[in-house]
């Protein structure tokens, strides 16, 4: 009877592609993760205001306006009607997010795949095996 050895992930997809092959999707995500990061920041770091605002609501080169689409109903359910910017730019996401995939967003986007990835990689560079446990009732009040 043959042993399973544990591999580092992807290990098969690269002995067999390559590793850029194996990751070319990762980099073109993080790529345009990082992009999108960096087109909110050159208006604060630089004066050059190609975007302002922030992930929830922005408006692109002064003209585009794009706005998160649970935040707009976060604020309906909540008695606030948006402003006619807001809607158009709800309206501009969703007609996005139906053309090509509503989870663009959370693949190719949102910043917090960098910072998941990175702990993951960091427990696994450490060995770290058990996570903290807390109470049901600590976990609820967090």
């Amino acid at each position: 009877m043959m042993v399973e050895q544990k591999q580092q992930p992807g290990a098969q997809a690269i002995a067999k592609k390559g590793w850029f092959e194996a990751y070319k999707w990762l980099i073109f995500r993080r790529i345009s993760q990082l992009g999108i990061l960096a087109l909110f920041l050159t208006g604060p770091v630089f004066g050059i205001w190609i975007v302002k605002g922030n992930m929830a609501s922005s408006l692109t080169l002064n003209v585009l306006p794009l706005s998160d689409p649970y935040l707009i109903l976060q604020g309906l359910m909540s008695g606030n009607v948006p402003v006619s910017s807001g809607l158009i730019g709800v309206t501009i996401v969703l007609v996005f997010y139906l053309l090509v995939g509503g989870r663009v967003y959370c693949s190719w986007i949102c910043p917090v795949n960098i910072v998941t990835d990175t702990a993951g990689w960091v427990r696994r560079k450490l060995g770290l095996k058990v996570s903290s446990h807390f109470s049901r009732s600590t976990r609820y009040w967090l």
